[in-house]
């Protein structure tokens, strides 16, 4: 009774919807026979007109249903993220998707999950360098550059979590509540993309949950153990959860961005070099 009751719940998916008009206008039309045969002419225009209404309902459902295929096939596959595109594109792609500082493993699971085929996650060390080494001799050669994460409390870069250029200064800034309110916003991402991906039926769909998976298992109330993730359910208590966080993080990340709006285009990128103390790395060798 419990499950009956729970998938009663369930909003039904436009291909659900489209059987279950199928089946409805099956029964019409057998009304429909057997009041031409009883000549029955009250039932039979009943009858008529319950066809005429599950008609016009079946073409909305079925004009709606290939519309979301062929947003689930952008949504899946966009222009920027077809085959051949270079590994920073899809690294910008994927930053994007999320909305926040990434992992170069997080960034290749969701390219996989998305497109089939998973970069490899040592590869982004390289372009990081690379990003970096191309920006240093003209800036303003490209529109977007991959950048690392900078940290709130000494303006230096974490190579670990990559970001976008295009993003502003505080968003690109790594505090002490931001890897958590980091994965809510993730989580929220995620959660919205796969449910209008189950809206279509579409294959990612799968993929994408199994990524989700640890981020809504992270939320506490996200997720009931057992069973399938409910995004609207992990959407809600993420923003729960995040309306706690939201605001002692910005302020610290719009402070360390603050201290670093007099730096050059360049350290606002790549943040301060680190400073070695040599005292300390001479005094370990001895």
């Amino acid at each position: 009774m419990e499950e009956y009751v729970n998938n009663m719940s369930r909003p039904l998916s436009l291909a659900d919807q489209l059987v279950r008009n199928a089946k409805r206008q099956q029964e019409a039309y057998a009304d429909l026979t057997k009041a031409l045969g009883a000549n029955d002419s009250a039932g039979r225009e009943r009858a008529q007109a319950k066809i005429t209404e599950l008609s016009a309902e079946y073409q909305r459902l079925s004009d709606a249903l290939r519309f979301s295929e062929l947003e689930a096939r952008d949504i899946a596959t966009p222009r920027s993220r077809r085959p051949g595109k270079p590994l920073r594109e899809l690294a910008l792609d994927a930053l994007d998707d999320l909305g926040v500082p990434a992992a170069p493993a997080l960034i290749a699971d969701l390219t996989a999950a998305l497109t089939g085929n998973r970069p490899s996650p040592s590869r982004f060390a390289s372009l990081r360098r690379d990003e970096e080494n191309a920006a240093r001799r003209n800036l303003a050669a490209r529109p977007a550059w991959v950048v690392p994460a900078i940290s709130a409390a000494q303006l230096t870069a974490i190579p670990r979590l990559l970001t976008s250029s295009s993003w502003d200064v505080e968003r690109r800034i790594i505090g002490s509540r931001s890897i958590r309110t980091d994965n809510l916003r993730i989580a929220i991402s995620l959660a919205g993309r796969l449910a209008r991906l189950r809206e279509t039926g579409a294959t990612e769909a799968k993929s994408v949950e199994r990524l989700l998976f640890p981020f809504a298992r992270s939320i506490p109330g996200a997720m009931e153990t057992g069973q399938a993730i409910d995004t609207s359910r992990t959407v809600d208590a993420a923003h729960g959860e995040l309306a706690l966080l939201e605001g002692p993080d910005l302020e610290e990340r719009r402070a360390a961005a603050a201290k670093l709006s007099s730096s050059s285009a360049h350290l606002k990128l790549w943040g301060r070099p680190l400073l070695v103390d040599t005292d300390t790395i001479e005094r370990a060798v001895r």
